[in-house]
């Protein structure tokens, strides 16, 4: 008896570990493109950090899973984030003026590239918003209520996804 009790106990512990935390996304969203984190704080993306190389004072690749408990940015990381610090301010929209312009209440989810911002802390810079589109709750997205969806990424890069850089 003390081994069946023992070995569910294992099996128990073991699927624990193992188990994977899911990304609350879209559906149909896929796109290999990494997230750009401005300043820790700001979303972006690649041509931020493009138009002028000498304004980067700082710049890190983050390629695997980390925890949803202990990093708010878990979610954004199905494809790898880039933290860059730059020389410049860059100018933002927090989720609660996009909410707010779009009819929707302040604290509603916010989407990025079709992956939902866990935290209220992310902006979204003006400059990398490429299209935003309301997206109506339905049986295939299974929204609770309207969400809005921002896209940093540009058609051609959702359809044949981005390249891949060597960052040195």
């Amino acid at each position: 008896m003390k081994r069946i009790i023992t070995a569910i106990i294992f099996t128990f512990f073991f699927s624990n570990i193992y188990s994977q935390d899911s990304y609350l996304r879209l559906p149909k969203t896929e796109s290999n493109c990494p997230t750009f984190i401005i300043e820790k704080d700001i979303i972006a993306n690649e041509s931020v950090v493009g138009i002028s190389k000498e304004l980067i004072t700082e710049i890190s690749v983050l390629k695997d899973k980390p925890n949803r408990k202990e990093h708010k940015f878990f979610n954004l990381t199905a494809n790898g984030i880039i933290f860059v610090s730059l020389k410049k301010e860059i100018a933002f929209k927090t989720q609660s003026e996009l909410n707010e312009f779009f009819g929707i209440e302040k604290n509603n989810g916010v989407y990025v590239n079709g992956y939902l911002i866990e935290s209220s802390d992310y902006k979204i810079a003006t400059e990398c918003i490429m299209e935003i589109e309301l997206v109506e709750p339905d049986s295939e997205n299974k929204l609770e209520r309207k969400a809005i969806n921002v896209w940093t990424l540009t058609k051609e890069q959702r359809i044949n996804g981005c390249e891949r850089q060597n960052v040195n």
